[in-house]
């Protein structure tokens, strides 16, 4: 069995201090069954992964096709003003975890959503 594939949509590009602009809304679906999802901030630059980073959210065993979702706060931004990288893991029922980089195009550091709009969360 292959990793999860997921597809997800937001509420927003940006996330800051002001009221009415301090977080937006994530939801998510994966293709296939999954039996662990976290969802990780990361200033622009720094290392991502599982398990790096300030972790958002997180979730258990979940059937395929199931849409969740959960809010990122800009208190979730631990480093201050400036671009993070919002990241997306699933593991499969089989151990494996997709794989980031599939999001993100060659040439570009945007990570992009399900209808091709550019995800780079800025705390401003």
């Amino acid at each position: 069995m292959a990793a999860p594939k997921l597809t997800f949509s937001i509420s927003g590009e940006k996330v800051s201090a002001v009221s009415g602009f301090d977080y937006i809304i994530v939801a998510f679906q994966s293709d296939i069954p999954y039996q662990a999802f976290e969802c990780r901030a990361t200033k622009a630059g720094e290392e991502y992964g599982v398990g790096k980073g300030a972790l958002i959210a997180s979730f258990s065993t979940t059937p395929a096709n199931t849409q969740r979702s959960f809010e990122v706060y800009d208190d979730y931004l631990v480093h201050g003003d400036g671009n993070y990288r919002i990241s997306l893991f699933a593991q499969g029922e089989d151990g494996s975890w997709n794989d980031n980089y599939y999001y993100i195009p060659v040439g570009s550091t945007a990570y992009i959503t399900a209808d091709g709009e550019p995800y780079l969360c800025m705390r401003e």
